[in-house]
């Protein structure tokens, strides 16, 4: 590859400073026939990660390679089976504390991998598994990509609140389309192999196997002529859009006013990183690579002392949390068959999550239409894979047949797990729990999908009572993160920990919880949409109350919530929380509604209009049941419902519901939307103050009454946590 007299001046002049030492100890330097093989891989650990240690080493590593003055290419792999590299170190994230400091950390990956992109042969990286954040920066200051079609690459910074700041900003756009950089970058998108080939994020696909091989061959292409290669980058940044979008001033501008408008729908103003990203990859289009590289680091500095990426980061390592866990346990029964009871949408998509990860399930049901229901949305969830090219046609008939639907017990008699998700009845739950064990193996598991009723309850209509908890999924299964695992009266740590570690191999964020009405997620929940509703009988405006919770952050407000889950079901599930914890207030709003003909979205009509499942605007007919309203919600109003769901919080783990406040905040933004930006229940809270919660507690008890009076737990202590 040729290079300007001034780059190998200067690579010369970094050579002569090289300080003395020993090997990098992540990387391996091989040296044959002229070509260099750098191997990547941190001794010790399953990822490679770009700590401080790994960036000096590939920064010691690009300038002992300049010493070798006959060296005619390099390829850069990795020994990890997890893939290339995983990433940066979060840890350096969540300690800077301000923006000097951050740009600075931005400067020293652009330099250390600027070393690589001016080295004076051509560089292959070979990527395979994850190539994440910076891995994939590290991969573009190389001079060619090859990619196994396992690999999955990536820039996910701007859900961390920042953005990319080893380059990613600024040598993105220059490699591929810039609509197709943004898509990547402002999205935090994942690309699969062949979609990365196909953006032209990596020049030569390949299986797993030829990896080795084929990045060799396409070394010695490039070595001699790589005009193949420009040629096809060069295609897949022409065509017409490219013209009219990205090759003059008005369309690029264009382009750019239509990508800050999807950002706006999709995040409102409340996450600051997709926006900077935005602006520091248009500004630096227009300038030479070092000064745009130069901006991006003073852009990364400003993201990563926000709150926003400090919530973000604390919620990454919450996301964590399980794996460790898992790491940290004796080894659970593995789980090689499972049957799921009860066949309908939440039957089939347990299904469905089941057998995308490898486990065969028998789907079993009484009557044949709920059957046939659980396998079409079981179905339909693989047919929208397949479309989006996250399955070929092959694996998705193959993961479909791995669901056996069944009006027997015909099987029964070799699975390691049943999850049950039949009907919302304790005596119903109690009868299947009843038939079913008998067809089982002594040493099956049991699991309830319960999402209020008693596990300790269930386990009385059990032989073997040990062997059975609570596995609360949410729905939409394929959707929603967080899983509940429940520990009843009897429940003994093996079933537990079976639970906990199926829950983290399907791909999920579990908590571990006690055995009382509504568990975690729904006690909160219940309670803050109980208030809502008293709020609005009150005579504020039960629409502003919904505007004002989406203007704090979560994507519907209680109402809408409400119509979403049905109605009938939250009267009931309200009712039931009121009978458990007197000191709640009851309302018979909802049962107004219902008994109005009102079912919510399932019905077409609640508080809101649907139109085959899509939101239509408000329902005015239901004033005739709930008066408008003439007062506007505002900050008193936001006070009253958040800040009694934090006293329930602190009432969870005086009750020991669950053992930290790190467990709710990940209880309540994987399991119900709670805004990430603001880190968590708790830690929003922390960020109020919890006195300043007491003292307007109290305030609000004296008017509303005692279910407002702080609980211990609160009135003790000045935060949640520290950090």
């Amino acid at each position: 590859m040729p290079q300007s007299p001034s780059i190998i001046e200067y690579i010369d002049h970094i050579a002569s400073i090289i300080p003395g030492g020993d090997m990098a100890r992540n990387i391996i330097l091989k040296i044959e026939n002229d070509i260099a093989t750098i191997t990547l891989k941190a001794p010790e650990a399953k990822v490679n990660i770009l700590d401080a240690s790994f960036l000096a080493d590939l920064e010691e590593t690009a300038k002992s390679l300049v010493i070798h003055k006959n060296l005619k290419g390099a390829i850069v792999k990795s020994d990890q089976p997890s893939g290339f590299i995983a990433g940066a170190d979060i840890n350096a994230i969540a300690d800077v504390r301000d923006t000097e400091q951050g740009a600075e950390l931005a400067r020293q990956g652009q330099r250390t991998f600027s070393l690589w992109n001016m080295l004076p042969f051509p560089v292959v990286a070979a990527i395979h598994g994850h190539c994440i954040g910076g891995g994939t920066e590290f991969a573009l200051s190389c001079h060619y990509r090859i990619a196994s079609e396992d690999a999955v690459i990536a820039l996910p910074e701007v859900k961390l609140g920042i953005l990319p700041g080893f380059g990613g900003t600024q040598r993105l756009p220059r490699l591929i389309s810039i609509a197709s950089a943004l898509d990547i970058i402002l999205g935090g998108r994942a690309l699969r192999g062949p979609t990365a080939y196909k953006a032209g994020l990596v020049d030569i696909l390949t299986t797993s196997d030829k990896l080795k091989q084929e990045a060799l061959n396409l070394l010695h292409e490039v070595m001699k002529n790589d005009t193949r290669i420009r040629n096809r980058r060069k295609a897949k940044r022409g065509g017409w859009r490219n013209i009219l979008l990205e090759k003059n001033p008005i369309g690029r501008s264009i382009l750019f006013k239509q990508a800050h408008a999807q950002i706006l729908k999709k995040t409102g103003s409340h996450y600051p990183a997709p926006f900077k990203a935005l602006e520091t990859i248009q500004k630096g289009l227009d300038l030479p690579l070092k000064e745009g590289l130069e901006i991006e680091a003073i852009a990364l500095g400003e993201l990563i002392v926000t709150d926003v990426c400090k919530n973000l980061v604390h919620l990454f390592h919450l996301s964590q949390r399980p794996k460790k866990t898992v790491e940290a346990m004796s080894k659970p029964p593995v789980i090689a068959k499972a049957a799921v009871l009860g066949a309908g949408v939440m039957g089939g998509g347990i299904a469905h999550l089941l057998a995308s990860n490898g486990i065969p399930v028998l789907m079993k049901d009484i009557n044949q239409q709920a059957l046939d229901t659980g396998m079409s949305h079981a179905a339909k969830l693989f047919q929208k894979e397949w479309k989006r090219k996250q399955l070929s046609d092959e694996e998705k008939q193959k993961l479909k047949g791995m669901i056996v639907p069944t009006l027997d017990y015909e099987g029964f008699e070799s699975v390691d797990l049943v999850i049950e998700a039949v009907v919302e009845k304790i005596q119903i739950k109690q009868e299947v729990l009843r038939d079913t064990e008998p067809h089982l193996p002594e040493n099956a598991l049991f699991a309830s999908n319960t999402s209020a009723l008693s596990i300790s309850e269930l386990q009385t209509a059990s032989t073997r009572p040990q062997q059975i908890g609570g596995m609360h999924f949410f729905n939409p299964v394929h959707k929603m993160p967080l899983v509940e695992i429940v520990r009843g009266e009897k429940s003994d740590q093996g079933t537990v920990d079976a639970f906990f570690s199926l829950a983290v191999q399907l791909g999920k964020t579990p908590i571990m919880t006690a055995d009382r009405t509504g568990f975690l997620v729904n006690r909160l929940l219940v309670t803050y949409l109980l208030e809502a509703a008293l709020t609005a009988c009150e005579g504020v405006n039960w629409k502003s109350i919904d505007e004002l919770i989406v203007d704090f952050g979560f994507p519907m407000g209680p109402f809408r919530l409400v119509d979403e889950v049905g109605i009938d079901i939250a009267a009931e599930v309200g009712d039931t929380l009121c009978q458990s914890f007197p000191y709640l207030e009851s309302t018979d709003l909802l049962h107004r509604v219902l008994s109005s003909g009102y079912l919510g979205k399932k019905g077409g009509k609640g508080f809101y209009l649907y139109e085959n499942g899509q939101h239509e605007g408000a329902n005015l007919e239901i004033e005739d049941v709930i008066p408008k309203g003439q007062r506007t919600a505002g900050r008193t109003e936001l006070k009253r419902l958040l800040y009694l769901m934090v006293n329930e919080a602190g009432r969870c783990l005086e009750e020991e519901i669950v053992s930290t406040p790190e467990d709710i905040d990940t209880g309540m933004v994987f399991g119900t939307g709670f805004p990430p930006f603001h880190g968590g229940l708790c830690r929003w809270a922390n960020s109020e103050g919890l006195p300043e919660i007491v003292k307007t507690l109290k305030a609000f008890a004296s008017q509303h009454g005692e279910r407002f009076a702080p609980c211990d737990y609160l009135s003790s202590r000045e935060k949640f946590y520290v950090g």
